[in-house]
């Protein structure tokens, strides 16, 4: 990556789109003929979803790149550096910036809120290898094309219900985007992926229970040493920062989603006690579990009271 084509952490291209995500924490933006021949390597201190409209270009990482096409939805989560080239011509592309701190995501049913938490992560604590970036290809173009077009125009003008109706419409298009179809990565080949994959389908199925490493050499065949080191290069952390990871992400929904004692989501969560759990909170989010559900809930109520306020207006 050569440095004279790293911007480092990029804002929205428009001043009132980046007022809007500042304060609401959701704002979009739409090119109708976007087109880049020169790389520009970027990241965000936001989420960022790319929709295709129409056309094609070339998305770029720091370790692949993958062709977007019509109907491609690409999620790009915080910090990630990335790039966009268009080497067939302009395309018309829509972006969504999301800050989750601000902006709390909807309750979905299940198995749809399970799915969403895994596409967009809740904190950047949450991010890692396999959720950094990923693809998905919607089916139908024109009904997501006219749902986001609806979230701008409600954007792009202050009337009574405004927040109400892009909170209804945001909404339905999140529910479109889990039962967006994932595009399969090819990760870098290995003859140990097989079994590392293995490993993470277990881990995922079973962070919930207390979980030995002799039970994952047991499961992949390797001796502990070889598990650790082929484990670390699959997924970029040891297998505990991976199950610590995935049982935090599973607390945070259930913290936004419930009103659960915090000693019944540490227990059902995996962790083996309460003061564990507390511990390991604080130090990837900076505050208490029961802080964390309290400002989401005062976030809550922000918005609660801004569409009342529009109402009566």
């Amino acid at each position: 990556m050569q440095s004279e084509y790293l911007q480092g952490i990029k804002k929205p291209n428009l001043g009132q789109t980046e007022h809007r995500l500042d304060r609401t924490g959701l704002a979009l933006e739409y090119f109708p003929a976007f087109e880049q021949n020169q790389h520009d390597f970027h990241g965000h201190d936001f989420i960022e979803i790319l929709f295709v409209l129409q056309g094609s270009f070339r998305h770029v990482t720091a370790e692949s790149s993958f062709d977007e096409s019509m109907g491609g939805l690409t999620i790009v989560n915080d910090r990630q550096y990335h790039s966009l080239r268009t080497p067939d011509g302009p395309v018309e592309l829509m972006n969504i910036y999301l800050k989750p701190a601000l902006y709390p995501l909807p309750v979905l049913p299940e198995p749809l809120a399970s799915r969403l938490y895994e596409l967009i992560p809740l904190h950047p604590e949450l991010g890692n290898r396999f959720n950094s970036i990923r693809h998905l290809k919607v089916g139908d173009t024109d009904k997501i094309k006219s749902l986001l077009m609806m979230i701008l125009e409600e954007q792009n003008r202050e009337v009574a219900g405004q927040e109400a109706a892009i909170q209804a419409l945001f909404r339905l298009f999140l529910i479109e985007l889990c039962r967006a179809a994932p595009v399969r990565e090819d990760l870098p080949a290995s003859g140990y992926s097989g079994r590392i994959e293995k490993v993470c389908t277990y881990l995922e199925k079973n962070f919930t229970s207390s979980i030995r490493l002799d039970d994952l050499c047991l499961l992949s065949g390797l001796n502990p040493a070889n598990l650790c080191r082929r484990f670390k290069e699959f997924t970029g952390m040891s297998t505990g920062e991976y199950l610590k990871q995935r049982r935090l992400a599973a607390a945070v929904q259930r913290l936004r989603m419930s009103n659960d004692k915090i000693l019944t989501i540490s227990h059902d969560c995996g962790f083996s006690d309460i003061s564990r759990f507390n511990r390991f909170f604080r130090e990837a989010f900076d505050c208490t579990p029961s802080a964390y559900r309290e400002t989401v809930r005062d976030l809550g109520r922000k918005s609660s009271d801004e569409n009342a306020s529009f109402e009566v207006q």
